[in-house]
């Protein structure tokens, strides 16, 4: 074997070594969470970047598989990455931390990985943090595990994560990255299910387009996505909103008095 077939070869399976080891997570943290280096992310090996227009998002569920937007101290939720791209990727991948808002100390008990999800252990500005990754690329670019929220009230805790959308092509060129934040509030006296005598009455539920509203005084509705987004209507004289402009997803529903004030709440399903 002559030295510059030993050379090609040798770079050959240094590069494939890489690629192989990234496609079971990244050696550093590339979530934009605080303290990570500010030149670190999913694109400065995935480069030059390709036409996918990746997208990541992320729902803290219930057992109920209802989203919340505040925690109960020592509550176990399934945390659900989804990412997502356009132009057909052929696979995805993820990096996700969840920390204190203040502190940015690691929070919660991970557990109950799903498939092809690992926990992952990053040294961040000297400490050790926990990051979950994915174990390997997934097709459906869906990653969920079990978080269990800390034993007492620690204020706002925030998940950072990032998704990468790839061609499989053999290389590290021509695939996208995104990135997300999401905060969830502190606790309250309940932060994911109201009392019937608090529950606002719609019908159909699940609905796709227009939905009813049975509630007396009703002005204006609120719709509160899992990322916090809200949407607010006005309600029509035969108590009738037009839902169709909506994402698909659980919504939790907040209606309003003439004066402003907040009545009754619920949730719904938008398909």
């Amino acid at each position: 074997m002559s030295i510059r077939q030993f050379s090609i070869i040798t770079i050959f399976s240094s590069a494939l070594y890489i690629l192989l080891a990234n496609a079971g997570g990244v050696p550093q943290a590339v979530t934009k969470a605080p303290g990570e280096s500010n030149n670190n992310s999913c694109a400065t090996c995935h480069t030059p970047a390709g036409s996918f227009n990746a997208s990541i998002g992320l729902q803290v569920l219930t057992s109920d598989n209802l989203p919340v937007l505040s925690y109960n101290p020592g509550e176990v939720y399934t945390v659900k990455v989804q990412v997502s791209g356009t132009n057909n990727p052929k696979a995805y991948g993820f990096q996700l931390s969840c920390q204190d808002s203040l502190t940015t100390n690691d929070l919660g008990i991970w557990s109950e990985f799903g498939e092809r999800v690992k926990q992952q252990n990053l040294t961040v500005q000297g400490k050790q943090r926990k990051y979950l990754v994915q174990s390997a690329a997934k097709t459906d670019g869906i990653f969920t595990a079990k978080w269990k929220a800390p034993n007492t009230n620690v204020g706002k805790v925030k998940f950072y994560f990032s998704g990468l959308a790839v061609n499989l092509n053999g290389n590290t060129n021509g695939d996208n990255n995104a990135f997300g934040q999401l905060a969830l509030n502190a606790p309250t006296i309940s932060s994911t299910r109201t009392t019937e005598d608090n529950e606002m009455a719609i019908y159909p539920n699940p609905a796709h387009e227009i939905i009813h509203i049975q509630t007396e005084g009703v002005q204006t509705v609120r719709f509160v996505s899992f990322t916090g987004h809200a949407t607010t209507f006005d309600i029509n004289q035969n108590r009738e909103i037009n839902i169709q402009s909506l994402p698909n997803g659980v919504y939790i529903v907040q209606c309003f008095g003439q004066q402003g004030q907040k009545l009754k709440s619920s949730r719904i399903v938008k398909l």
